[in-house]
């Protein structure tokens, strides 16, 4: 390769009393090695610093540790004792007492069978009012190269948006643009998140790709930008909001069947469900629970981790590409929550 091909060459290729200098040696390695890093396959592609947000007053605290207690036995009505009192003399002539009128008992009235249902159906772990996940990203396992964002919303009429924005940081911000924002809306219900529209927005070399999916519930039809439609599965989700879909669920099984889109089509995922672990991150030790998506060899793979004592929300993120190797991993760095 001449000088003409590759920039690095040509800056290697410098006069030797200059290559000789310690700190010019490190620059151009430090250049060598992140021209690498960011223009290498298997990237984690992040885009620009967003508006930032207003900062939220509550900061997330674990949890209760809550245990239901069997509902007690409905007592028994028992026999009013007659009341005693001392004997008296009787009187000359005493007319009869009049019948004593005993009034029918009081039914209690019992929950109705649909709001016994409803109570049933209430999450353990409801979902904030507003949160605001921050993560740090990285390539493989150890390369920081940025952050991610999180931000949910859900408002009075319990209408829900969640925005995902990521971006580079550091000295690897200087060397690849790319931008890339993705955002899930529709409401909470009594189930969770039910998600009516995701969208990705995203600029590379090649231009800016737009793409959509639209969940009609009326049609029961997964609509996608590209034109075409597949028949839609009951409680599906997106690629967002099916990370804050587990704490709605119940995790007391082995596997979790999910239908998820990601905006091009809709797969069906097999989540196992691991036992309790302790996982490093930023915020120190956490109680985390996994979840590992079941795959074959040379297909994608995917692993998350729910915060045990905060609320079941996602505290770690990695992604397994087609040769089973980690290709970036997301850890929690800071959650702030409010639910005013």
């Amino acid at each position: 390769m001449n000088e003409q091909q590759h920039p690095c060459k040509r800056f290697l290729n410098l006069p030797q009393p200059l290559l000789t200098r310690p700190v010019v040696i490190a620059i151009a390695l430090s250049l060598l090695l992140h021209a690498v890093l960011l223009f290498g396959p298997n990237l984690i592609t992040l885009a620009p610093v967003e508006t930032a947000l207003p900062p939220l007053t509550a900061k997330l605290e674990p949890l209760p540790k809550t245990t239901v207690k069997p509902a007690p036995k409905p007592r028994a009505h028992a026999k009013q004792k007659p009341v005693l009192s001392p004997a008296l003399p009787a009187p000359a002539s005493q007319p009869e007492p009049p019948p004593e009128v005993v009034a029918p008992p009081v039914e209690e009235v019992q929950p109705a069978a649909t709001e016994i249902a409803h109570e049933a159906a209430k999450p353990v772990h409801p979902l904030p009012r507003h949160a605001q996940l921050t993560f740090t990203a990285y390539k493989g396992t150890n390369i920081r190269v940025g952050e991610a964002r999180h931000r949910l919303e859900i408002r009075d009429d319990n209408s829900y948006t969640l925005q995902v924005g990521m971006n580079t940081t550091g000295i690897a911000s200087l060397f690849k643009t790319f931008e890339l924002n993705q955002q899930s809306s529709g409401h909470v219900g009594a189930q969770g998140l039910q998600p009516d529209e995701f969208t990705e927005n995203k600029l590379t070399s090649k231009g800016r790709q737009t793409l959509s999916a639209k969940f009609n519930r009326d049609n029961k039809q997964l609509e996608f930008s590209g034109g075409n439609s597949t028949a839609l599965p009951e409680q599906a989700q997106d690629i967002l909001s099916f990370l804050y879909q587990f704490s709605q669920m119940q995790l007391d099984q082995t596997t979790l069947p999910m239908h998820v889109s990601n905006g091009r089509k809709l797969e069906s995922y097999q989540l196992e469900v691991g036992s309790e672990e302790d996982i490093q991150t930023p915020l120190g030790k956490l109680r985390a629970l996994p979840l590992r998506k079941l795959h074959a060899p040379g297909e994608e793979g995917l692993e998350i981790w729910l915060g045990m004592e905060y609320r079941l929300l996602p505290v770690k993120i990695i992604q397994i590409d087609r040769n089973g190797e980690i290709a970036g991993e997301l850890v929690i760095s800071d959650i702030r929550v409010s639910d005013e």
